[in-house]
């Protein structure tokens, strides 16, 4: 295959079906007559993302088909996933193994209870405490950013005009973290995530020596941690390798693709990565963030040249784009009419004001006796339904929550024994307690008879000093 010009990016707009739209671009690039796709390998971001290209597969390859070899990015194997396509002659077999997540966190847990002395906390609040620090120590190796830096003098200078808690929480940490790395070379392990890394620049530095002969596709990798994006530079630059984006916006103005901020690329050399001005939680930060550290310009990234089979109008890519920016009053403004008027534009600084302004447009809706679906995230709903439920209205509010909290998740994890239910008598006692477990007309005489038998239960407890 020849040289390209330009490194293979591409980018599926959101309208367009980013599993359908990828897997009909696939199909005529890479399908071969007798091997189907056999040769191709597909990086992924997860075993959901892998389902759901495998289904896009099936829906569109119409006869039999071999498919490509998929591997997820984030998996602990992922060296033994891609097998010789990554280490054909044991070359990386210096890596050290990944250390045992359970045991990680039982260890860190042991780590800050001898740390903090009679200080520590116990039981279930010295486990959370151990599965943050966990969490924390995994952010900073994905970030490419040791423990030494921790004690920097850019940091240390910090802690003078940080409260008491958080200087001594950071120095817990530091002290933590030293006890785990001293820990971990003794053992030959390596934490999972700084595997990860190790793996990503072996497989950066042989593709990028030797391209492997079989044709190498990211899709829908959008992680822009520093290892994976040398790694994904390394895949665009081979012959017959891609990397495609999901919702990148290539019809976004340079001068609202500037206002997202530094992302990573400092304006000078030596200044920060980042800086307060960054819209960090604009859908394309992350994007930009990942090209940045790429070393791509938004100009090098291709169009996919495929849609898919649930492909909406092109409006709902622009839509998408609109979010916290000083220019997204110009994206509305090149939206057409008809669906211009369904959108509205509000430049919150904080927080409240944005769930005080949409919770008066919901019970302005309500006055006028229209029903309101609300899709939102979490935090903003919570601060709407103090507003919205404030005395003054008795519409109904239905929010979506996790099915292990709703009733009938609740009485099957009682059925099944899940949690503190776990032994027959507190089973027994949640099941006729619940309230999926009385209906009309039962309910006074059944509370009465559970509180009877929890009474007796409680002097049988009494009387043989344990549950049975």
């Amino acid at each position: 295959m020849t040289e390209r010009n330009r490194p293979g990016v591409y980018s599926i707009a959101a309208h367009r079906g980013f599993a359908d739209a990828l897997v009909a671009g696939l199909l005529p690039r890479y399908r071969h007559p007798d091997l189907g796709l056999a040769r191709l390998t597909l990086l992924l971001p997860s075993r959901r993302a892998a389902r759901t290209v495998s289904e896009a597969f099936i829906r569109l390859a119409g006869e039999g088909l071999l498919l490509p070899r998929m591997a997820v990015v984030g998996d602990l194997d992922l060296d033994e996933t891609l097998g010789p396509l990554l280490d054909p002659m044991g070359a990386g077999a210096e890596i050290a193994p990944a250390a045992d997540p359970t045991r990680r966190w039982l260890r860190l847990a042991e780590h800050i209870r001898e740390e903090l002395g009679g200080d520590a906390p116990h039981g279930a609040a010295l486990l959370r405490l151990a599965r943050e620090q966990a969490d924390t120590m995994d952010r900073l190796l994905v970030e490419d950013i040791g423990p030494e830096e921790l004690l920097s003098e850019r940091v240390v200078d910090l802690l003078g005009d940080l409260s008491g808690h958080w200087q001594e929480g950071l120095r817990l940490f530091a002290r933590v973290q030293a006890r785990w790395l001293a820990e971990l070379q003794e053992r030959g392990e390596l934490d999972a995530s700084a595997r990860r890394n190790r793996l990503f620049d072996h497989a950066a530095r042989r593709w990028k020596l030797a391209p492997p002969q079989m044709p190498l596709v990211a899709a829908g990798v959008t992680s822009a941690a520093p290892a994976l994006a040398r790694l994904l530079r390394v895949i665009a630059d081979m012959p017959g390798g891609a990397v495609i984006l999901p919702d990148l916006d290539l019809a976004m103005e340079d001068s609202v693709w500037a206002e997202l901020g530094c992302a990573g690329a400092p304006a000078q050399a030596g200044g920060a990565p980042f800086t307060r001005g960054d819209a960090v939680t604009h859908p394309q930060y992350h994007l930009k963030l990942l090209l940045n550290r790429m070393g791509i310009a938004r100009g090098e990234v291709q169009p996919w040249h495929r849609a898919g089979l649930a492909a909406a109008p092109p409006e709902r890519s622009r839509a998408i784009s609109i979010s916290s920016t000083t220019a997204s009053a110009r994206l509305l403004g090149q939206l057409p009419n008809q669906r211009k008027s369904a959108c509205q534009y509000a430049p919150d600084a904080t927080a409240n004001p944005e769930g005080a302004g949409v919770a008066l447009l919901v019970r302005g809706h309500w006055n006028s006796g229209t029903a309101v679906a609300l899709i939102t995230d979490r935090g903003l709903a919570g601060r709407m339904r103090p507003l919205i439920c404030d005395g003054s209205t008795k519409r109904t509010i239905r929010r979506a929550r996790p099915r292990r909290k709703r009733p009938p998740g609740a009485v099957f994890l009682i059925l099944a024994g899940d949690g503190p239910t776990a032994r027959p008598r507190w089973r027994l006692m949640a099941l006729l307690e619940h309230p999926a477990g009385s209906g009309e007309g039962q309910a006074e005489w059944l509370d009465i008879a559970c509180r009877a038998l929890e009474l007796r239960l409680q002097r049988a407890r009494t009387r043989a000093g344990h549950w049975i």
